[in-house]
């Protein structure tokens, strides 16, 4: 039986009711500002279903903040470990590898039951680390991400790191043994009115989400992305990680809204993070600077 990632709902919840200290730890960079990146309010004389191409993925999008159920996203979870009662999981994570087990027993948190006091976890994106993939896809609930598309790729822009992602589609095959990269290798293709996206490559140093789950170099992640109409892109996605899980995970319907605004430089920058770290996270656990 596949299994359900944790809905990006549930994420973006947990993180608007987090601590601002708590917060910041993830969410320090800069010039971030929640609800930044709102779905576009579309005067009423535009609000009715205007023509679109469907092979068309190109614009700026973002997680919707409100109308959930106008989207038809769920309830259930996308992402992989416990959350807060009053969004607990509607199913359960597949079983952990003995691997998987001992790579997750190394992660310190700042998010759910198995959450640390600030300044005491490990999280990469602490000390401006890629985020990787798919956890840097859970961020346009809160900064967005855009699709550029050319000839032989397309070309997947997140704001946070100002990170390009390569989808070849100039018929290649992935690589039999890639070394392993932050955001994987990938390819994609047409299939009718979807563009199914096929990864592996990844880097195991990288978490699946905040709450600190991990992938090995065998991850396997398919995406099947389709544009649902003129302001709507859905995703839903499969990965498979025979090394870290005994069983695939199969996403909900993710459905995506066309943002307002352009996409900014958002860099994460070791001096900003570590001047963060110094004034916050560790005055947070009672350290002070040498």
């Amino acid at each position: 039986m596949r299994r359900q990632f944790m809905n990006p709902l549930g994420v973006l919840m947990f993180l608007l009711a987090v601590s601002g200290v708590a917060l910041a730890q993830t969410y320090g960079t800069k010039g971030y500002a929640p609800g930044a990146w709102k779905p576009e309010k579309l005067p009423k004389e535009l609000s009715a279903p205007r023509p679109f191409d469907p092979h068309d993925l190109s614009g700026v999008w973002s997680m919707p903040t409100r109308g959930f159920e106008k989207h038809s996203l769920t309830s259930k979870p996308l992402a992989l470990e416990h959350v807060p009662n009053e969004m607990k999981q509607t199913s359960v994570p597949p079983p952990m590898t003995a691997w998987g087990k001992a790579r997750l027993d190394e992660t310190k948190v700042s998010y759910g039951p198995r959450s640390v006091p600030p300044g005491t976890g490990n999280d990469p994106v602490s000390t401006c680390d890629p985020l990787g993939y798919p956890r840097d896809l859970w961020e346009a609930n809160l900064r967005p991400f855009e699709f550029v598309q050319a000839s032989d790729r397309v070309l997947q822009h997140m704001q946070y790191h100002d990170v390009w992602r390569t989808i070849w589609t100039d018929g290649r095959a992935l690589p039999k043994d890639p070394d392993p990269a932050w955001y994987g290798y990938s390819i994609g293709k047409w299939d009718r009115d979807t563009f199914v996206t096929d990864s592996t490559g990844y880097d195991d140093r990288t978490w699946l989400d905040h709450f600190g789950n991990p992938h090995s170099d065998q991850m396997h992640l398919q995406e099947r992305w389709r544009r649902v109409d003129a302001d709507s892109l859905e995703v839903n996605m499969t990965l498979t990680d025979p090394k870290a899980y005994s069983e695939p995970w199969v996403s909900d319907r993710i459905v995506f809204v066309r943002a307002k605004a352009a996409i900014f430089e958002e860099i994460c920058a070791p001096s900003e993070e570590n001047r963060f770290n110094d004034r916050v996270r560790d005055a947070a656990v009672g350290k002070s600077k040498p």
